[in-house]
């Protein structure tokens, strides 16, 4: 996988995917493996000036959930659907967005999921207001990636 610049991009992914570069960050679709029960999930990793190269994801790398709705493997049932924007999504900065709804045991939960990239390197917050009126999601560099219909993992 090639970035702007022309730098290569070396994941370790299965099935990768280059989504988009955000403020030195790459972000990733892939997956560990292809013959198993693991989803394509999503990576964030920084770019690294020094040697061209973005480092290796490894098994213990932050997994980020892939958009779309999920189904109980065995019940089929519906019990998540996530959406995901990433761009200018927050207050006109570089964000990365997850708008999800769980079926509890009560009916469906909803949360926001937000990761903006600051100086220090990226800000993690999370909500369980589901508020989308917050985000800038009609804003043209806010990107929707196109959710998947799969069943969740094991």
């Amino acid at each position: 996988m090639t970035l702007s610049d022309q730098r290569v991009l070396e994941t370790g992914l299965a099935e990768a995917r280059l989504l988009a570069e955000l403020r030195g960050f790459a972000i990733i679709a892939g997956r560990h493996c292809i013959g198993c029960d693991e989803n394509t999930a999503l990576y964030v990793r920084k770019i690294v000036p020094r040697n061209g190269f973005v480092e290796r994801i490894s098994q213990a790398a932050a997994r980020y959930t892939y958009p779309g709705n999920y189904r109980d493997y065995q019940s089929k049932a519906l019990v998540e659907k996530t959406r995901f924007f990433y761009g200018r999504c927050y207050e006109g900065q570089a964000a990365l967005l997850w708008l999800s709804e769980y079926r509890g045991p009560v009916g469906w939960n909803h949360d926001t999921y937000l990761i903006l990239f600051g100086e220090q390197g990226l800000e993690h917050r999370y909500s369980k207001q589901y508020r989308p009126e917050l985000f800038h999601l009609g804003h043209s560099e806010c990107r929707e990636l196109p959710g998947i219909e799969a069943e969740i993992e094991p």
